[in-house]
């Protein structure tokens, strides 16, 4: 990560670069993919203000303050980042998370932990009412096919039973039908 550090009107002190390298730094732990960071102090009369810019691979972070000097301004900036990146962090973990295509467990592996760990309780049932649209075993393998679901429940036209159609691990296509 690079800090570029400049002032406007303001000669920056070696003790003034320090502190705001140390700020960044305690800022970047937090985001640990920040690229650079782009630091300005302006005094305007009676006014002393520090913008500071994290640029990060996916965003730019900017915060404003003002203050009666450099410290408490840019102190002031960098609790404003603080907070921006801890909302960031909180939306992105709060996102649902994606499905993993991992290898399927294997037979009897399930249930099973390490020794003298204690074993789950069993997860909780979910319920899903549908309503099971007539349709032939071949329309129904095209919409497998159409469609990235890996199973579909459907009425089969001929038979008038509930038949379910899942595809397996391997990509086949399974047909599950009532024993008569």
């Amino acid at each position: 990560m690079t800090v570029h550090l400049s002032g406007r009107g303001v000669v920056l002190s070696p003790a003034l670069r320090r502190r705001v390298e140390t700020k960044i730094g305690k800022v970047s732990r937090l985001l640990p993919k920040i690229t650079e960071a782009r630091v300005v102090l302006v005094l305007e009369r009676y006014r002393h203000l520090a913008e500071v810019t994290l640029h990060t691979r996916g965003s730019t972070l900017r915060a404003e303050a003002s203050a009666s000097d450099f410290y408490s301004a840019v102190d002031l900036a960098l609790e404003n980042l603080e907070q921006q990146v801890r909302r960031r962090k909180d939306r992105i973990r709060a996102r649902k998370p994606r499905l993993s295509r991992r290898a399927p467990i294997a037979p009897g592996a399930a249930g099973r932990g390490a020794p003298g760990e204690p074993r789950d309780e069993a997860p909780p049932l979910v319920v899903r009412r549908i309503d099971a649209k007539p349709m032939s075993v071949d329309e129904a393998i095209e919409q497998m096919r159409v469609g990235r679901h890996s199973l579909l429940v459907f009425t089969n036209a001929g038979s008038r039973a509930v038949n379910v159609l899942h595809r397996r691990a391997d990509g086949a296509l399974e047909l599950v039908e009532p024993a008569r």
